[in-house]
């Protein structure tokens, strides 16, 4: 269904998509450039002086399939958010995610000099769903990048180990002991992961988090909302989610987070 949350971003709030199944069953039918509403709005300026967004989507979807939900509710939060969508192949039409992932990251690197040419930012945030998350750590592994970031959030993004997509071998650069699979960790980039017990796809849920570290932050849904059983493609479409990844992104203003029933897939 169609919901709409309140925010400053604009006159009237997003409406916001809260069904997955309709939202990517609608994004499969858009062009890979269809923007999620809220997003991509390149003349966006944040009142409140914070880093630009990026949206990075999971495995086999794009930006609109991907990002229905958290799109318009960041926006309605204030925020300039922006989503591209990446890893497309010659067989795979509009749907990405499924491409080389050297090549996934240098795509992503382009879209993030557009972003800051347009918004005057130094730096920008990564949400990344799944594969999305693994996305922003190989951007961060390019020479000079890693200046760029501020903040990643991980919804359900494998840090370590495999999961039941398979083994991903493209990296960059190789992966050293001690490291996860993306390669280091950097002492000036946040890292948020956020996980579900319940995942099916980044399975066992435990390779979605990182070792604990000064800037490391790792948060199962079940330690703040109990009764939950929300699943891998329900992170993105989670008002629990949602908040937690606002307050990842400016924990200065943190906001109350919701327990409710969110998409047990």
């Amino acid at each position: 269904m169609l919901v709409t949350s309140p925010g400053s971003a604009h006159a009237a709030p997003y409406p916001v998509t809260s069904d997955p199944a309709r939202a990517i069953a609608t994004g499969y039918g858009k062009p890979a450039t269809a923007s999620p509403l809220g997003s991509n709005r390149f003349g966006c300026k944040d009142r409140l002086g914070r880093d630009p967004v990026i949206l990075l989507h999971g495995t086999a979807l794009n930006q609109y399939a991907d990002w229905a939900y958290l799109a318009p509710t960041l926006a309605n939060a204030g925020y300039c958010v922006f989503s591209v969508t990446y890893g497309q192949t010659s067989w795979s039409g509009n749907i990405g995610g499924l491409g080389n992932k050297d090549r996934s990251a240098r795509q992503v690197a382009a879209f993030v000099d557009r972003v800051l040419r347009a918004t005057g930012a130094r730096k920008v945030d990564f949400v990344g769903h799944s594969q999305g998350g693994a996305i922003a750590q190989l951007f961060t592994q390019l020479p000079g990048r890693a200046a760029q970031v501020d903040t990643i959030v991980g919804l359900s993004s494998p840090n370590r180990g495999h999961s039941r997509t398979g083994s991903i071998t493209d990296r960059l650069p190789a992966r050293a002991p001690g490291e996860n699979n993306w390669g280091p960790t950097h002492p000036t980039i946040r890292y948020v992961n956020l996980a579900t017990r319940y995942d099916e796809i980044s399975t066992p849920y435990p390779v979605t988090l990182m070792p604990p570290g000064p800037n490391i932050t790792n948060t199962l849904v079940q330690d703040v909302c109990p009764k939950s059983t929300i699943g891998h493609v329900g992170m993105a479409y989670s008002p629990t989610v949602a908040a937690l990844t606002r307050n990842a992104l400016d924990p200065t203003r943190r906001v109350a987070v919701p327990c409710g029933e969110d998409f047990p897939a």
